[in-house]
């Protein structure tokens, strides 16, 4: 016998109607969700703002990059920007000694600038 929520194999139309309302309402629970765990995250990030310089810097963010990623839309996630940017910049710093320990593999010629950016 079937349950009084699943619809009658007789009913073919019916049976359409409460999939695509069971999918309809998945979506507005993930929506629901995703917008929770959005707004906990947006919190957790302004704290990161009461963080001095040098912390921020540990973990490869400026004051700057926390203030952009919280100006975004209320919807979206900054947690996930934050991480974009802190990993960016790390390969930009390996990148950028990279180029610099080639430099002087070369025998290229040491400037105060070379030495101060290293």
């Amino acid at each position: 016998m079937a349950s009084p929520m699943s619809p009658s194999p007789s009913h073919p139309i019916a049976a359409v109607l409460v999939r695509a309302f069971v999918a309809n309402l998945n979506a507005v629970g993930a929506f629901v969700r995703a917008t929770w765990k959005a707004r906990r995250h947006r919190r957790e990030v302004a704290l990161m703002l009461a963080f001095d310089d040098h912390a921020l810097a540990d973990i490869g963010l400026t004051r700057g990059d926390v203030h952009v990623c919280l100006a975004g839309p209320i919807f979206d996630d900054p947690s996930t920007r934050l991480r974009v940017l802190a990993v960016e910049r790390r390969a930009a710093r390996r990148a950028q000694a990279r180029e610099h320990v080639e430099h002087l593999a070369m025998g290229g010629p040491v400037s105060i600038s070379t030495r101060l950016s290293a």
